[in-house]
C-alpha cells in the first residue's frame, strides 16, 4: 500500500493506492484563481511517503507519545533524542535544583532549559531534532539599579495564555520551574569575566523594556534554522515542509528566486512583521547582548536571527574557568563546565563555549542530523 500527497502552495491532499494501476487524484474546484494560475506553471507537487501507509502511522505513533504529559511521554521523549541525536541522558544524584545565592548571579548570565515531557517536552524535542540544539529553550538574568534579579524571556505564557516577552523577578520564575510538570533540565551558563566587563546593562534594561509584552517570534524561528538549499532539513523534510505560505512563493517567483533560496536568505535583526516586532527566546537574548555590546567589534555584521539556541551556547563568550563557577551550581559533581542548577538528568551542550564571534556568524550553516557538523566560520 502506497500512501501519496498530493499539494499546492494553496492545498494539502492525500490518498493511498493498494495495487499498481492507473489511478487518479481529482480536484474539484480551485481554492482561487492564484491556485489555477500556479498549477498552470508548476503543476501539483507529488509525494510518495518512503514508508508507506504502515510506516507513515508507525511514524506517526513514534511521534504522537512526545506530547503526553506522563511518564510514557518522557519516556518517548528521552528514547527520541537518544535515537536521533546521541543523546545520553545520565541520571544526577541529588539533590536535582540548586541552593541559588543571587549574590552570584550576574545581568547577561544565560539559562538553557529543556524540557523533557508533556506539550513543551514534545515541541522541543523536534525543534532539537531539527536544529541539533540539546536545549529547547532560553531566557537571560538581569539585574536592576537595586541588585534585584530578574529573569527576561521571549516565550513567557501571560494570563491569557499567550506566548509574549516578559521580565519577572527571579523569585517567581525560579518557582514556576520548581512547579513546571515539563520535568525542566535547566543550565545556568556565567558570561566569562572579561564579557561581563563591557556589557552594558543600561542598554541591556532599554533594549528589554522596549521589547515587552511583544510576541514570541513563530516568525522567525524557520529563518534561523534554514541557511541552505538542502542541508538543514532532517530527512524526509525539505523546502515544501511551508506550503502553505502562497502568497510567499508567489512573490519569489516575481523576485527570479526559488522558495528554498529565500529560505536561505540571512534574516535582518532590524526585520518587522505584519504584527510587528517579534523575536524567537535565543534571538531576544542575543539581540539584547547586541545591544549591550557582547559582540563588539562585530556588532553590525551579525545578524542574531540568525542563531539558533545551539550557535548560543557555542558562542566562546562564557565563563571557561571552572573554579570560579559558584560553589552552588553542581559543576563540579556533574563534571559539566556549566552549572546545572535543575533537573533529573545531566544536559549535555556539545561543542560550549568553542567558537569566537566573527562577521557573518551563521549565515551558511548546515546542521544535518545525527552529526549537525558545522564547517568553520559558515
Amino acid at each position: 500500500m502506497d500512501l501519496y500527497v498530493f499539494a499546492t502552495p494553496y492545498r494539502i491532499g492525500w490518498d493511498y493506492y493498494t495495487r499498481a494501476h492507473q489511478h487518479t487524484f481529482e480536484i474539484k474546484s480551485w481554492e482561487e484563481a492564484g491556485e489555477m494560475e500556479y498549477v498552470k506553471q508548476h503543476g501539483i507537487a507529488i509525494f510518495l511517503m518512503p514508508s508507506g501507509m504502515l510506516g507513515t502511522l508507525l511514524s506517526l505513533i513514534d511521534v504522537i507519545p512526545l506530547f503526553s504529559n506522563t511518564i510514557w511521554g518522557q519516556d518517548a521523549n528521552l528514547a527520541f533524542l537518544q535515537k536521533h541525536m546521541g543523546a545520553s541522558f545520565e541520571k544526577r544524584s541529588q539533590p536535582w535544583s540548586a541552593n541559588i545565592r543571587k549574590e552570584d548571579v550576574h545581568s547577561g548570565d544565560f539559562l538553557a532549559l529543556s524540557k523533557i515531557r508533556g506539550r513543551w517536552g514534545g515541541f522541543q524535542t523536534l525543534e532539537k531534532w531539527v536544529t541539533g540544539a540539546f536545549a529547547g529553550h532560553t531566557a537571560v538574568c538581569l539585574k536592576d539599579e537595586n541588585g534585584t534579579l530578574w529573569v527576561a524571556e521571549s516565550g513567557y505564557e501571560n494570563k491569557k495564555g499567550e506566548e509574549v516577552i516578559a521580565v519577572v523577578p527571579w523569585d517567581e520564575w525560579w518557582g514556576m520551574a520548581l512547579k513546571d510538570d515539563s520535568n525542566p533540565q535547566v543550565a545556568f551558563l556565567p558570561l566569562h569575566p572579561d564579557v561581563r566587563a563591557r556589557f552594558n546593562e543600561s542598554a541591556a534594561w532599554e533594549f528589554a523594556l522596549s521589547m515587552y509584552g511583544k510576541p514570541y517570534g513563530y516568525h522567525n524561528m524557520i529563518f534561523s534554522w534554514i541557511d541552505t538549499m538542502s542541508e538543514n532539513y532532517p530527512p524526509p523534510l525539505d523546502a515544501n515542509l511551508k506550503l502553505d505560505l502562497h502568497g510567499i512563493i508567489s512573490e519569489t517567483e516575481k523576485r527570479g528566486m526559488s522558495f528554498n533560496q529565500l529560505l536561505t536568505v540571512p534574516e535582518q535583526d532590524e526585520w518587522e512583521y505584519s504584527d510587528g516586532k517579534s523575536t524567537t527566546c535565543v534571538a531576544f537574548i542575543l539581540s539584547m547582548y547586541k545591544a549591550a555590546g557582547v559582540f563588539a567589534p562585530f556588532t553590525e555584521s551579525i545578524q542574531v536571527t540568525e542563531f539558533t539556541i545551539r550557535d548560543a551556547y557555542m558562542l566562546r563568550i562564557f565563563e571557561d574557568n571552572a573554579t570560579r563557577l559558584p560553589g552552588w551550581c553542581n559543576g563540579e559533581a556533574d563534571g559539566l563546565p556549566f552549572c546545572q542548577i535543575l533537573g533529573e538528568y545531566k544536559m549535555e551542550l556539545p561543542e560550549y563555549n568553542t567558537i569566537e564571534p566573527y562577521a557573518n556568524m551563521n549565515e551558511n550553516c548546515p546542521s544535518s542530523p545525527p552529526t549537525y557538523k558545522r564547517p568553520v566560520r559558515c
